[in-house]
């Protein structure tokens, strides 16, 4: 998996288009690689920095950009598991519900 940056997501904010804005210094490569894929959308996964979610979307064969993601919007069965594995915490889930 090669992960290529969407300007819609990075510093200057893009008039026009829309899209969260990363966090600087995030290692977007490192998030793919250590990625969960969402087995009921083909296309999607999900990372974590231990406190933030990451969206992955495959926009070619086998090439990816990324997102912040609420964690709302990451499927229960990744979130908790990351929960019980203690790679988050329920602090970082409330801060980024």
């Amino acid at each position: 998996m090669e992960y290529e940056p969407n300007p819609k997501h990075k510093e200057p904010w893009q008039h026009g288009k829309r899209g969260s804005l990363c966090p600087t210094g995030v290692d977007s490569q490192a998030l793919l690689d250590a990625s969960v894929a969402d087995t009921s959308k083909p296309g999607k996964r999900y990372a974590t920095d231990g406190c933030r979610a990451y969206c992955a979307q495959a926009h070619r064969t086998d090439t990816w950009h990324g997102y912040p993601e609420q964690w709302r919007q990451v499927p229960e069965r990744i979130w908790r598991g990351w929960l019980r594995d203690e790679v988050i915490t329920k602090k970082c889930l409330k801060e980024y519900w």
